[in-house]
C-alpha cells in the first residue's frame, strides 16, 4: 500500500475493538474514515468519492451527502469491531460504500420514473441509460465484495456502510415529483411515500443503537460468530490442499511453540493453539536441527494438529 505501519495506523486512531471496548478509546469509530493505509490506498478511495460523492451531492446537496457519507462509514466501522475484532482497519470504504446504497435507494425510490414509457417516451434509449447505470452500480458492488474476500480487506465495513447507505437514502433523497411529469399521485402512494422515508431513519437509529450496544457488551476481543470472519475471507483458491492455499483465514499464522532440543535435534513440539489448547507433536522421526524451519512450519501444524483453528 506504500504507507505507515500497522503500529502508526493504530496511534493516529485506526480501529481495534480491544481499545474502543476496554480502552474507551470510542473516537476510533470516527477517526478510520480519514484514515488510510498508504497511498494506493488513498488514491483508489479518493477516485471512487470524487466520482460517487460529487454525483450525489451535485443531486442531493451537501448536507444529505454528509449524512450518507459518515452514518454508513461509522455504522460499517461498528459492524466490523463487532464481526473482526482482531483486525486493524483503516479507510473511507464504509462511507464510499454507503453513498453506492444511497444511489440504488435513488434508483429504487424514483424507479417509475427512470423506467416509465410515459416519461421517457421522447427519448427511448433514456431508460436503457438509466438500466446501465443500475448495472454498473450492482457490477461494482460485486466486484468489490469479491475483493473484500481477500485477507486485510474489511468486508463487513463495505457491506455494513452499504445497508446503512440505503437506508440513510430513503431517509435524505428526495423523491422526484409525479405531477411534475403530469403523472397523478394517489393518497395511498403518498402514505407509502412517507412510511418509506420515516422507516429508513427508524431503522438506520435502531441498527446504530443495537450494534453500539452490541459492542459495548463484548469482550473486544472475541467475535460472536467466528464462522462470520468468512463473509470477509475465503480460502484460494479452493482446490489446492490445505497445506499449499494462497492464503487462509484462520488465527494460525499467530500461534507460538515451545520446542524441545537434545543431541540430535529437536524431538518435541508444544504448540499453543488458537483457542489455548497445548498440543505435544512428537519430531522425533523429522531430524529437525533448524528453528527457522520450525517456525515457518507452525501454521501448517496447527491446521492438522488443533481442533479449534480461532482465537476464543
Amino acid at each position: 500500500m506504500i504507507g505507515p505501519s500497522a503500529e502508526t495506523l493504530l496511534r493516529m486512531g485506526a480501529k481495534q475493538t480491544s481499545l474502543i471496548v476496554n480502552q474507551g478509546e470510542w473516537y476510533r469509530l470516527f477517526s478510520p474514515m480519514v484514515l488510510h493505509a498508504g497511498l494506493i490506498h488513498y488514491f483508489l478511495n479518493m477516485t471512487a468519492l470524487w466520482f460517487i460523492g460529487k454525483a450525489v451531492e451535485q443531486c442531493h446537496g451537501f448536507a444529505a451527502a454528509a449524512i450518507i457519507f459518515i452514518i454508513p462509514a461509522v455504522g460499517g466501522t461498528i459492524m466490523s469491531a463487532i464481526f473482526l475484532p482482531e483486525y486493524i482497519s483503516v479507510g473511507a470504504s464504509g462511507g464510499i460504500f454507503g453513498l453506492i446504497g444511497a444511489c440504488i435507494a435513488d434508483i429504487c425510490i424514483n424507479w417509475s420514473l427512470l423506467f416509465s414509457k410515459h416519461v421517457n417516451s421522447s427519448d427511448e434509449g433514456t431508460r436503457f441509460r438509466h438500466l446501465k447505470v443500475l448495472m454498473w452500480l450492482l457490477f461494482d458492488i460485486v466486484i468489490n465484495c469479491l475483493v473484500g474476500l481477500t485477507p486485510f480487506v474489511d468486508n463487513f465495513t463495505h457491506l455494513g456502510g452499504m445497508v446503512y447507505g440505503f437506508l440513510c437514502g430513503l431517509s435524505t433523497i428526495e423523491r422526484l415529483s409525479t405531477d411534475f411529469f403530469g403523472i397523478a399521485t394517489s393518497t395511498l402512494s403518498r402514505i407509502r411515500n412517507l412510511f418509506v422515508r420515516f422507516s429508513g431513519l427508524l431503522l438506520s437509529v435502531v441498527l446504530i443503537m443495537v450494534t453500539t450496544a452490541l459492542l459495548v457488551e463484548s469482550d473486544g476481543g472475541a467475535s460472536p460468530c467466528s464462522s462470520c470472519r468468512y463473509v470477509s475471507c475465503v480460502p484460494f483458491p479452493p482446490w489446492a490442499g490445505e497445506d499449499a492455499k494462497w492464503w487462509y483465514c484462520d488465527d494460525c499464522s499467530r500461534v507460538t511453540a515451545d520446542a524441545k532440543l537434545d543431541s540430535s535435534g529437536y524431538y518435541s513440539l508444544s504448540l499453543t493453539c488458537p483457542d489455548g489448547v497445548i498440543e505435544e507433536i512428537d519430531l522425533s522421526d523429522e531430524l529437525v536441527t533448524d528453528r527457522q524451519w520450525i517456525r515457518r512450519q507452525l501454521p501448517n501444524l496447527c491446521r492438522k494438529h488443533c481442533e479449534n483453528l480461532f482465537a476464543s
